[in-house]
């Protein structure tokens, strides 16, 4: 590739010559070269349209696992940015997710107040002025419903510029939630998210961004209370610009909850990264733990087969293009099932332990 041909100039000429001289199949067979020394550049359209051609079965990849390779293309650009590699991946994944499911959905029925996989009525009524979000499952229309109500308060150490946009990414995070699931074999449920911004002392879920006051602050607490590998991990959240949530000493529905935001360049105005961030955290609000494998945080991930529920969303062998794995990914029916337990059984549900500590949810192999 000539060095003074960008990765974006080569993409298009390939895109020209591939997708539009059917008849002529030396100008396709450049074309393609031309989309692949694209991707080899790092252009996430051609990486994205790589993948594409290889889930097609039109290009063949030395890779053994082609779906795999493509799948791993697809994150690879919609982790740049590149939207339509994003919704294209989500797409694939939940339609591999119908395909292996479908059959079980059938087999359970959508109809009356739900049940659990032992056939006996979950409730979950857990609300008050001590429940930062409050969870209360109806049967109300001929439909399941599980109402999340919580009271959002943003606090800052000092102002940030654009800070009603940065709520609003943030909120929208929140809401990502909201949607029609199947739980349980198959059940159907919609989950509402209500959101208030009042004034409130302790019915609330707290909103924080780490700006440079707020890091100062969290660094001589740090030195002057924590000890240990507990110290460590807090210094090495904030020096990777990692956003967190915090649910006191351990979760429960009415324990303390605070999302901390950070921003890569301070500002906080990459506004659809705080979006998805928020939506991740939320989930740990929601009583979720992570999908993820992190060396710091002693997790080792959870290794692709062990579950059929999150194996169609498995890109690599301990990544998965899931919201509790990957923030930008789908919440999934899973992800639901486990937020009705944490509420129900008043407990965080896990994906994984850290080492030995904590079990399994057993929403986890039931296979949706």
């Amino acid at each position: 590739m000539n060095e003074n041909i960008s990765a974006e100039f080569l993409r298009e000429i390939g895109k020209n010559s591939f997708f539009h001289h059917n008849g002529d199949m030396e100008m396709r067979r450049e074309g393609l070269r031309c989309i692949i020394s694209a991707k080899r550049a790092g252009d996430p359209e051609a990486t994205y349209l790589v993948a594409r051609l290889i889930l097609d079965e039109i290009l063949k990849p030395e890779a053994e696992n082609s779906e795999e390779y493509a799948l791993a293309l697809l994150s690879r650009a919609a982790n740049k940015g590149f939207l339509q590699a994003r919704a294209y991946l989500n797409k694939y994944c939940r339609e591999r997710y119908r395909e292996k499911t479908g059959a079980r959905f059938a087999d359970r029925g959508c109809c009356g107040p739900l049940v659990d996989f032992d056939n006996k009525p979950i409730r979950v009524e857990r609300k008050g002025v001590f429940t930062p979000i409050d969870a209360v499952l109806e049967y109300k229309g001929g439909r399941n419903v599980l109402t999340l109500s919580t009271n959002v308060m943003f606090f800052y150490s000092d102002d940030i510029p654009n800070a009603d946009k940065f709520e609003n990414s943030v909120l929208r995070g929140l809401y990502a939630w909201e949607g029609e699931y199947e739980v349980f074999g198959g059940q159907r449920i919609w989950v509402s998210v209500q959101v208030t911004q009042e004034d409130r002392a302790f019915d609330n879920l707290l909103i924080v961004p780490i700006t440079e006051a707020m890091e100062s602050s969290i660094r001589a607490m740090n030195d002057a209370v924590n000890i240990g590998k507990k110290k460590a991990i807090l210094s090495d959240t904030i020096k990777h610009k990692r956003s967190f949530a915090t649910n006191g000493l351990k979760w429960r529905a009415n324990s303390r909850k605070i999302i901390w935001v950070q921003s890569e360049n301070g500002l906080f105005n990459d506004y659809e990264e705080i979006m998805h961030v928020a939506k991740h955290e939320f989930g740990h609000a929601l009583g979720l733990g992570d999908l993820y494998e992190s060396a710091s945080d002693s997790l080792r991930g959870v290794e692709k087969g062990t579950y059929s529920e999150l194996d169609s969303y498995a890109i690599n062998d301990r990544f998965y293009n899931l919201v509790m794995c990957d923030h930008h990914g789908p919440i999934s029916n899973n992800d639901i099932e486990m937020v009705i337990l944490a509420f129900r059984e008043n407990k965080m549900q896990l994906y994984q332990p850290t080492k030995t500590k904590g079990k399994i949810s057993s929403a986890l192999g039931k296979g949706n």
